[in-house]
C-alpha cells in the first residue's frame, strides 16, 4: 500500500508544473492544477475544466 501512495505522489509531482504553467498561462488561479493529486480522474478534471470554461486571458475575449 506504502508503494501505491509514493507512485502516485511522484506521478502528481510530475504533472503538476506543466498543469500549473498551463493554469497559469490561462489567466486561472494556480490551486486549480492541485486537482492532478486526485488519483486517476484528477488530470482528466483538469483537462475537461479548462476545455469548457471561458479563460480570463483569452485574446478573443467572450464567446
Amino acid at each position: 500500500m506504502p508503494i501505491q501512495i509514493a507512485v502516485g505522489l511522484v506521478f502528481g509531482a510530475l504533472l503538476f508544473y506543466p498543469a500549473l504553467r498551463i493554469c497559469r498561462r490561462a489567466g486561472v488561479r494556480w490551486p486549480l492544477a492541485l486537482v492532478v493529486f486526485v488519483p486517476l480522474i484528477g488530470p482528466l478534471v483538469l483537462l475537461a475544466l479548462l476545455a469548457f470554461m471561458v479563460w480570463p486571458n483569452d485574446p478573443y475575449g467572450k464567446r
